[in-house]
């Protein structure tokens, strides 16, 4: 496909150039040797041929890539997830130091079907069970087990292959999953050389779903072409004026990974669950995890209609042993050694319903305890406090008050100096940073766990268009500021005239600047736009007309000769044909990927619809004799022309403004992006969902976003 496209593209750009330099060869002739208007349009006729051939290329290629058969962009989209997960794996520090033992059992029977309805339904099924009925377990408490084995449970002990994961807060649920799905993945990669394609699983966290607002498909299908850019693109034509990323779910290619319900807004949990029972009835294959009481809840209400996961088995992680709570603390330690023996009075305590003993019994704050206490290879552990002090019940007497102290000190912990991977940001700047933005999220967002950088512009209230008119009029008035006082000083005028030289010259600044940023203001709307991945050619009849017409007007109101007026015609078409396209993330996905592709693109529009705009701006200033200034106003009007179609085209322009309004604020680093990534990389605040980061627990977030700013 990759192939497809770079050929597409390179035929086609040469197809451009014998158009561009067939026209300019026409139009020299005709200024040479003084040619007439029918004569130099009829000169211009064989240009067409090639501009004709580089548009039908280009839609051809389109074509092509539209018809891609869906069981390969199925197969793309199982690669990208894979990479995707296996890379946030390492991250996450799932396997360091070694994999967390968390366990289950079956779910408690009033929150899931009966076991012999499950066993039957699957029997009954069209066509026969998806699953060899002697695989099947023969009552929930054969679902019963640990780790890995997570695959084999869903894959062949539930008859139906439908699953409810229940939970704690903290209790292993998203890592669970994550285990789940990259087990998936691989046993699909074992199976479809031989067997019909499968499903690909892909983990959708249904915080930001609105059952209300959109059903389920239409959710999934949108937060598919978020994540994956390439699924939003037009799916083959025998599937209908549809996107790839819905044509993949009508087709039940998509196996969906349910991650959240808890965070679903509790009035509509039971709306929520209903819409998931219709758009994936029995036979389709679902995975969806919940603590246990927003999901008894629903199911169980104190008024209104109970609802339940259709046709699903149930699993309940257990807390962790007390044996392997410690033995993952000291060999995150070092396994012996002082740091390591550090945890002993703590130990004492971990199998006793004290505040400590009652909080360390999920992998999260397991987790936040380890990133706390324990030290990193080369770090001493004399400078970081005494594990010991959890165990002072009259600083910490509840298991919240345990709990609101790690989540606390987890950030301070998280970007203490590291021997490998030193901060460039203190603790106190990643504190105020990280309590912005969950606050923004909160606040802009109703509490959405993704952190879109494109979305960023709604962390304040003034809009992009004001942003950037207090740029431009802030380099005009110095610039104009800083020219008076030279030309003053040159020419040895007076101190008065130097004093009001500066102001003077700083007014007109803002003037202009103001002219300038105004006609941009009616090219922002505003929806946020979407992040691209590089230029397009999309050549638009109506630019072509426009462009026709002021040719004509130039030649028949203002007598400018035809090649003049062509290349004013032809400056308009070409500027206004360029496009964006979306990124193709079939093997690599990310925010930093997409950040940096969007600003590659941003500036590359800048400078492509700049030189072309140039062609009709500054070249009849060069032709009829028009001064150096008028030549470089002229430029910078071109220029101006670039940075407008940019900022309305691209998602980086209005990330950019807002990143550096917010950063000289101190609300946010200059370096927005590198702190995230770094964030993701190295401290395990966030991680990665697709195109998005999130804070590592929708609990920290929380606590982020309620923290007082003295904190």
């Amino acid at each position: 496909m990759g192939e497809w496209r770079t050929g597409t593209r390179n035929v086609s750009a040469v197809y451009v150039v014998l158009a561009l330099g067939g026209m300019g060869g026409a139009l020299w002739f005709a200024h040479h040797f003084q040619l007439g208007a029918a004569a130099t349009a009829a000169s211009l006729l064989p240009t067409l041929a090639p501009l004709f051939m580089s548009w039908v290329t280009f839609r051809t290629g389109a074509e092509r890539q539209a018809e891609l058969p869906l069981d390969q962009i199925a197969e793309h989209l199982a690669q990208a997830v894979q990479s995707q997960w296996e890379a946030e794996a390492r991250v996450r520090r799932v396997n360091d130091p070694y994999p967390m033992a968390v366990g289950w059992r079956a779910a408690p029977e009033d929150l899931v079907e009966e076991w012999s309805l499950l066993r039957t339904t699957a029997a009954d099924w069209p066509g026969g069970p998806r699953t060899a009925p002697g695989e099947w377990a023969a009552s929930p408490e054969q679902l019963e087990g640990t780790g890995a084995e997570i695959t084999l449970t869903f894959a062949e002990k539930v008859p139906t292959n439908r699953l409810l994961v229940l939970g704690e807060p903290g209790a292993g649920k998203t890592v669970l999953l994550l285990r789940l799905l990259l087990g998936l993945l691989q046993r699909r990669m074992a199976s479809t050389a031989t067997d019909a394609v499968a499903a690909v699983p892909v983990l959708f966290p249904l915080a930001t779903w609105n059952p209300t607002r959109q059903d389920l498909y239409a959710w999934m299908s949108q937060r598919l072409a978020a994540d994956y850019p390439n699924l939003a693109e037009s799916a083959p034509a025998r599937f209908g004026k549809i996107d790839r990323a819905r044509a993949l779910l009508d087709n039940r290619l998509i196996l969906p990974v349910l991650d959240g319900f808890d965070e679903i807004a509790s009035p509509l949990r039971s709306a929520a669950l209903s819409a998931i029972n219709e758009a994936l009835p029995f036979g389709h294959p679902v995975v969806l995890s919940s603590r246990v009481g927003e999901y008894r809840n629903v199911v169980r209400p104190r008024s209104g209609f109970p609802v339940r996961l259709a046709g699903a088995a149930g699993i309940e992680l257990r807390p962790l042993e007390v044996a392997d709570a410690l033995a993952y603390l000291r060999r995150d330690a070092g396994g012996s050694g002082y740091a390591a023996d550090r945890w002993e009075q703590v130990a004492d305590r971990l199998d006793t319903e004290t505040p400590v003993g009652a909080a360390l019994r999920t992998p999260l704050m397991l987790f936040l305890a380890r990133t706390i206490y324990n030290p990193r290879a080369g770090e001493s552990h004399e400078d970081l406090p005494y594990p010991g002090e959890l165990c002072d019940t009259s600083r910490f007497p509840t298991r919240a008050a345990v709990e609101t102290h790690l989540f606390s000190a987890f950030i301070p912990a998280a970007y203490r100096s590291h021997p490998r991977h030193p901060s460039r940001w203190s603790p106190q700047q990643a504190q105020m940073t990280f309590v912005f933005l969950a606050r923004h999220l909160y606040l802009a967002f109703n509490g959405t766990p993704d952190l879109s950088w494109w979305q960023l512009p709604r962390a304040t209230r003034r809009s992009i268009p004001v942003l950037v008119t207090q740029g431009i009029c802030l380099f005009f008035g110095t610039l104009f500021a800083a020219f008076s006082l030279a030309f003053v000083v040159w020419a040895r005028a007076n101190i008065l005239v130097m004093i009001l030289a500066p102001l003077v010259g700083a007014v007109l600044g803002v003037f202009l600047g103001f002219l300038l940023a105004m006609p941009g203001w009616l090219a922002f709307d505003t929806e946020l736009r979407r992040p691209t991945s590089g230029l397009r050619w999309a050549p638009n009849w109506l630019w072509l007309v426009t462009g026709a017409a002021a040719a004509l007007f130039l030649m028949t109101v203002a007598h400018w000769s035809f090649p003049l007026a062509g290349m004013v015609g032809l400056s308009i078409f070409i500027t206004f044909g360029l496009g964006t396209r979306a990124a193709d993330t079939a093997l690599e996905v990310g925010p930093m990927t997409l950040w940096s592709r969007d600003r590659r693109t941003f500036w590359a529009l800048t400078l492509a619809v700049t030189a072309t705009a140039s062609l009709g701006i500054w070249v009849p200033v060069v032709v009829n004799g028009g001064f150096v200034v008028g030549q470089i106003i002229a430029l910078a009007f071109a220029l101006w022309i670039g940075l407008t179609v940019a900022f309305t085209k691209t998602a980086w322009g209005a990330f950019a403004s807002v990143q550096y309004h917010l950063a000289l604020r101190r609300s946010l680093p200059r370096n927005l992006m590198a702190f995230l990534a770094d964030a993701h990389q190295y401290r395990g605040v966030l991680r990665q969902v697709g195109a998005v980061y999130q804070f590592r627990h929708i609990d920290l977030q929380r606590h982020l976003a309620s923290t007082s700013d003295g904190d």
